[in-house]
C-alpha cells in the first residue's frame, strides 16, 4: 500500500512539472493594416505587448490578414486586430477629450467577439503633447509601447468574454497619458487571475488513485 501510494504520489509530481514548464497558450493574432503602415511602431508594439501577454500565460504569434497564409496550426486563442488611421507620432495638436475611445471591440447579443480595432489617429493625438518633445527612435518607442497597452486591454476583453473593467492595471476602464507611457503599467493580479488559460486536468487513472 506505501508503496502504492509512493508511485501514485510521484506521477502526480511528474504530471504537474510537465504542466509547469510546458510553454504559454499559442494566442494567434491577425493584424490589419494598410500597406503604407509605418513598421517601426507596429513592431515596437509586438514588442512591448509579448511581455504583457506572456505575464497572463499567452505566447502571441502574428498573422498578417491581408495576406499569406490563413492556416493556423496550433492556435488555443485567435483575435484579429485592425489599425485604422496612421500609427504614428503626429505633430502638436488640440488636447483631445478625455472620454474618447482609443480602440473597440465588437459584442453581438451580450457576447464579446475577437474583432478588434485601435483608432491610431486618436491615439496619435492623444500622444501628441507627451511626444512632442521626443525624438527619433524615443518618440517611436514610446508610441509602440502605447499601441501596446491599448491592443492589451481590448485581447482583455476578448480572452476573458466580458466587457467590464478592472479597478487597476491595464484592463481598467481609461488611461491616462500617464498610463500609456510609463516605465510600467501591467495587469493586476485579480485580472492576471482571470486572463490565464485554465490548466489542463490530471489524468483519470490519477484522479480515481487518490481518493
Amino acid at each position: 500500500m506505501c508503496a502504492h501510494q509512493l508511485a501514485l504520489c510521484s506521477l502526480i509530481l511528474a504530471a504537474a512539472s510537465v504542466w509547469a514548464q510546458s510553454p504559454e497558450t499559442t494566442l494567434v493574432v491577425y493584424l490589419g493594416e494598410a500597406a503604407d503602415q509605418p513598421a517601426g511602431p507596429v513592431e515596437q508594439m509586438k514588442h512591448e505587448l509579448a511581455p504583457l501577454m506572456r505575464s497572463a500565460g499567452y505566447d502571441v504569434e502574428w498573422r498578417n490578414l491581408r495576406g499569406g497564409s490563413r492556416e493556423v496550426q496550433s492556435a488555443s486563442a485567435l483575435i484579429v486586430v485592425e489599425l485604422n488611421g496612421t500609427c504614428a507620432p503626429a505633430r502638436l495638436q488640440d488636447p483631445i477629450q478625455n472620454s474618447t475611445s482609443l480602440a473597440v471591440t465588437s459584442v453581438a447579443d451580450g457576447r464579446v467577439l475577437p474583432f478588434s480595432t485601435v483608432d491610431c489617429t486618436a491615439l496619435s493625438r492623444s500622444l501628441s503633447s507627451a511626444l512632442s518633445g521626443e525624438v527619433g527612435a524615443r518618440r517611436t518607442f514610446l508610441y509602440g509601447r502605447a499601441m501596446a497597452r491599448v491592443v492589451a486591454h481590448e485581447f482583455y476583453h476578448v480572452l476573458t468574454g466580458t466587457i467590464d473593467h478592472a479597478v487597476a492595471g491595464v484592463a481598467r476602464r481609461c488611461f491616462s497619458v500617464n498610463d500609456l507611457l510609463s516605465e510600467r503599467f501591467e495587469f493586476e493580479a485579480t485580472t492576471l487571475a482571470r486572463l490565464r488559460p485554465e490548466p489542463p486536468r490530471l489524468p483519470a487513472i490519477i484522479e480515481e488513485g487518490s481518493r
